[in-house]
């Protein structure tokens, strides 16, 4: 979804040479950009402003009629309060001179011609970038304030509980301060790197050993940033009630399996065991739940152990309970004090709240772990020692089982797949497509390209070898879910991924109740990706 929005940008090239212009153009289109527009007239630019408004400008310095620093000038004095237009320089004058003046009128970059064209077209992608990340702190600043004044009113109306209604509302105040300055601090943290190691990346002569270290930290910087703004979007689906829950019989080993193999890659930085427990027997075990959510659960949990966890173990399980079952985290890590126990679970907060606290995150993972448990019909709890660990503990109802499947048929289904190896990738997108091709990209695997929905279900019906697909949900001609429903009508046990950028509930149930057996979001972690690859029986 980030990708698509950068793509829609509405750009303006303001540069008095037609040639500068046309070649600028040209990047843009070949970068993805479809809404540029231009004008060799300086004079022009505030009624386009007005007009077209422009995501970003490119400005020249040295134009007839108006300069660049004259149009800065004009443009500070019609931008809307609070409003952040990126404008980037483009001049032929390299002095110094030129550029402190530039910034010191308001440009946010500056690049001397002539430019390397991959260098502006990754300040445009970086510029971009953090627009939009200051459009969404804007846009969730404003259900925040929204939702202090629906408090504020509720305590006018309401004598009795004014003391009380008045404390809840400074206290929201206060997390929503907090909060703010968090999320402030973990999105320009990563965004730093990103945009350091960015430019470091695009220097002479840098030797290999440096460049394989800045990947390494631009990989580490993007993979914060993008799990920062999932999880901020992930609790403003909570808090408007907007999370969907998409119960089916899953196997709750396999989801347990999967994570503890997941955190086994992540787990680079420590020397720790990661483990899980369950009980004999119970691979055949099938629960009604929404195996996403459930997911996402032991993903926060663990996640959280594995923070504050220096050494030792963390293990991960389950025990059947009656008509639930219980779930457990263990870890042997700093624990928690008996003051944080009851606020743990709160908005944006952590044990150590405090501006040296030596663990970074939003604060939040607990938070969604909590809200997903209660969607399941279920409830969770905390039992800790502090400076001997945690036990994080939740349950939920085992639920009606329409369909039983044994120990004997779910191997046998696994097998299925087990020395196969082609896979079909369904994906309109030529980017998006080379990127996953690099990421799957190994000797043990045969990998077929549908460009769209129909290319994908002929090739199925042509090809018995493929084995899995991944299958984008948002392609021309026949899209993926209608792709779904017809190649199930042939190949009812062919294993289907739906891949997508975008993050709406609804679309996720249409993917599933359309026969794919998971959903990946873009952007797509390639460790991820060889964990599902694995549940499938796909040995890589």
């Amino acid at each position: 979804m980030i990708d698509s929005t950068l793509k829609n940008a509405k750009i303006l090239i303001v540069d008095d040479f037609p040639s500068n212009v046309e070649i600028l153009e040209e990047l843009l289109e070949i970068e993805g950009y479809e809404n540029v527009k231009s004008t060799n007239d300086s004079r022009e630019v505030i009624g386009l402003y007005e007009s077209y408004k422009p995501d970003i400008i490119l400005l020249d310095l040295s134009m007839p009629y108006l300069t660049g620093f004259d149009v800065l000038e004009q443009l500070k004095l019609v931008e809307k309060t609070h409003s952040f237009l990126p404008v980037i320089v483009l001049t032929a004058n390299d002095s110094n001179e030129a550029k402190i003046k530039s910034l010191s009128y308001g440009a946010n970059d500056f690049l001397a011609k002539p430019f390397d064209l991959m260098e502006v077209a990754l300040r445009i992608k970086n510029m971009l970038y953090v627009s939009y990340l200051q459009q969404q702190l804007q846009s969730q600043n404003q259900v925040l304030d929204s939702k202090v004044k629906e408090r504020t009113l509720a305590l006018e109306n309401s004598n009795n509980e004014l003391i009380i209604s008045k404390e809840k509302a400074e206290e929201g105040n206060r997390l929503k301060t907090a909060f703010l300055n968090n999320i402030s601090h973990e999105i320009r943290t990563p965004l730093n790197g990103i945009l350091g190691f960015g430019q470091l990346l695009s220097t002479d002569n840098i030797l290999q050993n440096d460049k394989d270290k800045y990947l390494e930290l631009l990989d580490e910087s993007s993979n914060r940033l993008i799990n920062t703004v999932t999880n901020f979007l992930d609790v403003s689906q909570l808090q408007s009630n907007s999370q969907l829950v998409f119960k089916q019989s899953i196997t709750p080993e396999l989801v347990i399996v999967e994570i503890c193999n997941l955190f086994k890659l992540l787990n680079k930085k420590k020397d720790l065991t990661i483990n899980y427990q369950t009980p004999i027997n119970t691979f055949d075990l099938q629960i009604n739940t929404d195996k996403d959510l459930l997911y996402k659960i032991l993903y926060h949990l663990v996640e959280n152990a594995l923070k504050f966890t220096n050494e030792g173990n963390i293990k991960i399980g389950f025990v059947k309970e009656g008509i639930n079952l219980l779930f457990f985290i263990t870890d042997t890590g700093i624990g928690i004090s008996e003051q944080n126990m009851n606020k743990i679970f709160n908005e944006f907060v952590q044990g150590d709240s405090s501006s040296n606290r030596g663990y970074e995150g939003t604060g939040i993972g607990l938070t969604l772990a909590k809200g997903y448990v209660k969607l399941l019909g279920g409830k969770i709890w905390v039992d800790s020692e502090l400076g001997k660990g945690t036990s994080f503990y939740f349950s939920i109802p085992i639920g009606i089982i329409e369909h039983e499947m044994s120990n004997h048929v779910l191997e046998e289904t696994l097998n299925t797949y087990i020395g196969k190896n082609t896979i079909l990738i369904a994906e309109d997108d030529a980017i998006n497509y080379f990127l996953l091709e690099r990421n799957l990209k190994h000797d043990n695997l045969i990998l077929l390209h549908a460009k769209n929905g129909l290319e994908a279900v002929n090739m199925c019906k042509e090809n018995d070898s493929i084995q899995l697909v991944f299958m984008d949900l948002k392609m021309p001609v026949l899209d993926g879910i209608e792709a779904t429903k017809e190649i199930k009508t042939f190949r009812k046990h062919l294993p289907i991924i739906a891949l997508t950028s975008y993050p709406e509930n609804k679309l996720k149930q249409q993917a599933m109740q359309a026969g794919c057996k998971d959903f990946i979001s873009k952007p797509i972690n390639k460790e991820m990706l060889f964990v599902k690859l694995k549940e499938f029986g796909i040995e890589v």
